[in-house]
């Protein structure tokens, strides 16, 4: 784990070289403040990935079928991210899709460890 945390830092590294530091909105003002707000399946809808039900539905249904990856792990959790409006709730939901990217790149690591072999 050691290895890719220190890959991510490295870039993040760079990113900060390069572009000084960020500070984005996290989802799209205009669909949060008009009137009556927005709900998680807009938000969704307005990104073009599946609401959260719906990768929950397709993250679990793949693994019933043993067809499951990554992908779809890591597309329920950001399907999460953009559905938590709440700030705290979604910096937790942030860290799980964080720890999930981990845990890919450590899989790739695997395999490619498995080629040069």
């Amino acid at each position: 784990m050691e290895k890719v945390f220190n890959d991510i830092r490295s870039e993040r590294e760079r990113q900060e070289k390069k572009w000084g530091q960020q500070t984005h909105p996290c989802l799209d003002q205009t669909l949060i403040n008009r009137p009556g707000g927005s709900t998680p399946e807009r938000m969704c809808l307005f990104y073009e990935i599946p609401s959260e039900i719906r990768a929950k539905f397709m993250c679990d249904n793949s693994f019933k079928n043993n067809k499951g990856t990554y992908a779809h792990i890591a597309l329920e959790e950001f399907s999460e991210v953009v559905s938590e409006f709440d700030p705290g709730k979604r910096r937790v939901e942030l860290v799980q899709l964080a720890a999930v990217c981990v845990a890919w790149v450590e899989s790739l690591d695997r395999q490619l460890n498995k080629k040069s072999k």
